[in-house]
């Protein structure tokens, strides 16, 4: 079961989650969704701006039986949520999803909250920044209530909890799979070939070193 949160506007649908958690005993599936996020939050200390065709929610999921999988998870759900509505999209190391012209059109932050997870979704349905990318090129009204409540009940529906089997199909939507990519992890800069993602959802880069594992970073392709 589902209980939904919708606002009108909020900082972050994350922190409304959390205070929401905190003040009910419940075991039970809560989304926070809402129609304008303020301080969205993206990986590390990037923001997620939102613009009118963007939708942003959160909501409280179980882990992964391997818990650094659970975004790579989610990521493969969406995708595959929208190729349901007969749209593909490209999934980009470790938690992003590139639109078929490379650009991001979404992106995926998993946190730690005591012993839960929470997940933060944002996604641009279409996009009013030339710097990012629309699932959809046309600029509808969307009712983010309803658009919200829908994909995280496929969510729920549709966990993947063969690693093995996720992480083939993760791979079979990789849009840098086989090609040259710089990953900037911390102060260090690897370079090389992008050939997978290891047992714990690690980025593999061969070059003339060998193969290195990358556990975080942020990537683009040369």
């Amino acid at each position: 079961m589902i209980k939904q949160i919708h606002l009108d506007q909020c900082h972050s649908t994350q922190d409304v989650l959390k205070e929401q958690f905190n003040s009910i005993i419940s075991r039970e599936t809560i989304l926070v969704s809402c129609d304008n996020q303020i301080s969205g939050r993206g990986r590390g200390e990037n923001s997620w701006n939102c613009m009118p065709g963007t939708l942003c929610f959160s909501l409280n999921i179980l882990p992964h039986p391997i818990m650094s999988f659970t975004a790579i998870e989610l990521s493969v759900i969406i995708s595959e949520y929208f190729e349901s509505k007969k749209k593909s999209l490209l999934l980009k190391w470790p938690n992003d999803l590139w639109n078929k012209d490379l650009k991001k059109c979404g992106g995926i932050l998993v946190q730690g909250h005591q012993k839960n997870l929470f997940a933060g979704i944002g996604l641009n349905f279409f996009s009013t920044d030339h710097q990012f990318g629309g699932i959809y090129n046309d600029s509808n009204p969307l009712d983010k209530k309803s658009l919200s409540f829908d994909i995280a009940t496929y969510i729920f529906n549709h966990r993947i909890s063969d690693s093995e089997k996720l992480s083939q199909l993760w791979t079979e939507r990789c849009g840098h799979m086989n090609q040259l990519v710089t990953i900037l992890e911390g102060e260090e800069t690897i370079t090389g070939q992008f050939i997978g993602i290891g047992h714990y959802g690690e980025a593999l880069i061969e070059n003339s070193s060998g193969v290195k594992k990358i556990y975080n970073g942020s990537l683009r392709i040369i």
